[in-house]
């Protein structure tokens, strides 16, 4: 996932020049943001503590208020890079009150509202990666009220933001269609103000068409971002986009690819500074050494890792790192360690597709530890405790589709990424002899009506440097959808429509509705709505 758009606070002019008192600090500053942006994150953090230091005295005015909050929200972003979010989040919030104070007492002379809404998003972007995702949200939704704020210079720059800061949480929550539609509003405006901006949007389109199961989507945007970064020259950037890059690269099965992308963008990261993108792709070179068949190298390397990782900062890579040290322990047949590791993964992830797809690898970890079972007892407990591990998140991962638009993306995730879990349920039921659960299942297939997508794909990629000609065309229109699509909520447009929640069904008469037991239970687990109570015969 791609940062926001790190722009500066000090590249955002005032509208009189400075005065001889504060000139010294303010070209100290510019200077330091370029250090930043070049990848040089310790000089520019030394330079703005010297800035700070410099509006530290009793006699302050607005104009050295104003530029103790740009010095301030620089100093945070550089906090960030280094993966000290704890002080980038206490440095934001300083700076944000100088902000406020320097407003209060000259008004938006020196463009202070847009360093404000800068460090808003800036702060955002910390809370991201800080799991602190309501409040991260809230605080984008906070810094977008004030664009309309009367001659606000960097209008569009700033619209950008907000719309690329509350994609990378909305990817984060597992809301792909919302994060969709905001990361096509946010190329939109990048590519009337700066193509180089372009490269955020589609580094973020290509995380999103990744989970959504179109590889070779994912990889035409991220080397669309790759080709943006480049040009931008911003370091940090460029480190993104070598490391999207290796991890499209690892799920394409490209090993060799994937190894020297995670290597480069590994020592990208460690000449800036940016300790949680190296952690990043650290644990993507271990993912390439499990999935080389050297589970134990992997398994070591990423235990090394994971002590290193500071808890309260890298809530997203420790997520990453527990959920390949699983594969990995699993791998070596260390069936308690990789339960260990699954549930520790399990314990920092958010989103019901985060927390399905962990429940799955666990439910698969269980299926082959059932095999190496010496009793028929232990074998089958195994087994029940895959399967019911197994089964909601069946259920979950159908659901999941329903909050995607009409169209290839949404009949990709039935076909793609809803099938291991349906294959692995319907092998468990099948190895348990449980013949009424599999008729249970042959009935939730069926009532589960999907649309058969063509060959023709639904994503319409931009091209850099290329105005978009309006929102995507899905493959069917409204009005050629078969009957199962009467679920549908909300109005046009992909970013309104939606599925409700289908009814109960029951396959016999007088019995209970299909898979009704193992629907609450899912509901209970992952806290979202599978079905109504509404309940219908099968049809």
């Amino acid at each position: 996932m791609t940062s926001p758009e790190e722009r500066p606070p000090s590249a955002v002019l005032g509208r009189i020049p400075a005065t001889p008192r504060w000139k010294p600090g303010r070209d100290k500053n510019n200077e330091a943001a370029m250090m930043l942006h070049a990848g040089r994150v310790d000089e520019a953090a030394a330079l703005l503590g010297e800035v700070v230091a410099l509006t530290r005295v009793a006699d302050v005015d607005g104009e050295g208020l104003d530029m103790r909050a740009r010095a301030l929200l620089n100093l945070a972003a550089a906090h960030e890079f280094r993966g000290d979010l704890v002080e980038a989040l206490r440095t934001a919030d300083e700076g944000l009150a100088a902000a406020s104070e320097a407003l209060e007492l000259i008004g938006d002379e020196r463009a202070t509202r847009t360093v404000q809404l800068n460090g808003m998003l800036a702060r955002a972007q910390t809370l991201t990666q800080m799991d602190r995702l309501d409040d991260a949200l809230a605080g984008i939704d906070d810094a977008e009220a004030l664009l309309d704020s009367e001659g606000l210079d960097q209008r569009e720059l700033l619209q950008f933001s907000v719309h690329n800061a509350r994609t990378a949480v909305l990817i984060v929550t597992g809301r792909l269609q919302e994060a969709d539609d905001e990361a096509q509003r946010a190329l939109a405006v990048a590519l009337s103000v700066g193509p180089a901006l372009s490269g955020h949007a589609y580094a973020n389109l290509g995380v999103i068409a990744q989970r959504t199961g179109d590889d070779e989507a994912a990889r035409e945007y991220l080397q669309l971002a790759y080709r943006a970064q480049e040009l931008s020259g911003d370091a940090t950037s460029r480190q993104h986009a070598v490391e999207n890059l290796a991890r499209a690269a690892l799920q394409e099965g490209h090993m060799r690819e994937a190894e020297e992308g995670f290597r480069k963008a590994a020592e990208l990261a460690q000449q800036i500074g940016l300790t949680t993108r190296l952690a990043a792709s650290r644990t993507g070179l271990a993912a390439v050494l499990l999935q080389s068949g050297r589970a134990g190298a992997a398994a070591k390397a990423l235990r090394t890792l994971l002590d290193e990782l500071d808890p309260d900062a890298a809530v997203h890579e420790r997520l990453e790192a527990y959920s390949f040290l699983g594969d990995a322990e699993s791998t070596r047949n260390r069936y308690p360690a990789a339960d260990d590791a699954y549930r520790a993964a399990l314990d920092l992830a958010r989103s019901p597709r985060d927390r399905g797809r962990i429940n799955l690898r666990r439910a698969e970890m269980h299926a082959e530890w059932a095999s190496m079972s010496i009793t028929p007892r232990s074998r089958r407990a195994r087994l029940e405790k895959a399967r019911d591990l197994a089964i909601p998140v069946l259920l979950v991962t159908e659901a999941l589709r329903d909050g995607l638009a009409p169209g290839g993306t949404r009949e990709r995730w039935s076909l793609q990424v809803a099938a291991p879990a349906r294959e692995l349920a319907f092998r468990l039921a099948r190895t348990l002899g449980d013949s009424a659960l599999l008729f249970q299942l042959v009935e939730n297939a069926a009532a589960s009506v999907t649309l058969q997508a063509s060959a023709a794909a639904d994503t319409a990629v931009i091209l850099p440097f290329e105005r978009p000609s309006g929102p995507r065309d899905d493959v069917w229109e409204r009005d050629e959808l078969p009957a199962a699509a009467a679920g549908l909520v909300g109005g046009e447009g992909t970013a309104s429509v939606r599925f409700a929640p289908p009814p109960r069904v029951v396959a016999v008469p007088g019995g209970e509705p299909v898979l009704d037991e193992w629907i609450r239970t899912a509901e209970a687990e992952y806290g979202i709505p599978l079905r109504t109570e509404t309940m219908v015969p099968a049809w």
